[in-house]
C-alpha cells in the first residue's frame, strides 16, 4: 500500500480483491512485515477514540521522520537534516554507533487548531 494506511485498509484493500481474511491476519502479517523492515508503524495515537496505529512502506525508501496529530491522527512526512546531524552527535557523545532512528514528533496540526480555535490564536 502507497503512503500512510491502518489495518482496517487492508482488510479492505484485500477483500475488495476477492480475499477472505479476518484482521487478526492482518495484524499479524503487518507485525511480521515490521520485524522484516519492510513497514514500520508510525503515529500511534495516545487518544483513546482515535482509530490507533497507522503503518507505511519503508522498504527501499529515503529515510523521513513524522509530525503526528494527537487529535485527528495525521501523520506528515518531513526531513530536516540538522535533526539528523544532531541525532548523530548525541549518538557520538553516548558512544554509540546509530543503526537506526525513528523520530516522531506530536502535537496539534493547523486544521484541528482551526477546529478547535475557530482560527482564533494561530501560531
Amino acid at each position: 500500500m502507497k503512503g500512510h494506511f491502518q489495518p482496517a485498509h487492508v482488510l479492505e484493500a484485500m477483500r475488495s480483491q476477492g480475499y477472505g481474511l479476518s484482521l487478526a491476519t492482518v495484524y499479524r502479517t503487518l507485525s511480521l512485515l515490521a520485524q522484516a523492515g519492510i513497514v514500520t508503524r508510525v503515529g500511534a495515537s495516545d487518544d483513546p477514540d482515535s482509530a490507533g496505529s497507522w503503518y507505511e512502506h519503508t522498504w527501499r525508501r529515503e529515510h523521513h521522520d513524522h509530525l503526528v496529530c494527537t487529535h485527528c491522527g495525521a501523520v506528515i512526512e518531513f526531513s530536516y537534516p540538522a535533526i539528523e546531524v544532531l541525532q548523530e552527535a548525541v549518538a557520538r557523545e553516548h558512544g554509540f554507533v546509530l543503526e537506526g532512528h525513528s523520530l516522531e514528533l506530536k502535537g496539534i496540526c493547523a486544521r484541528c487548531r482551526e477546529n478547535i480555535t475557530g482560527g482564533v490564536g494561530k501560531t
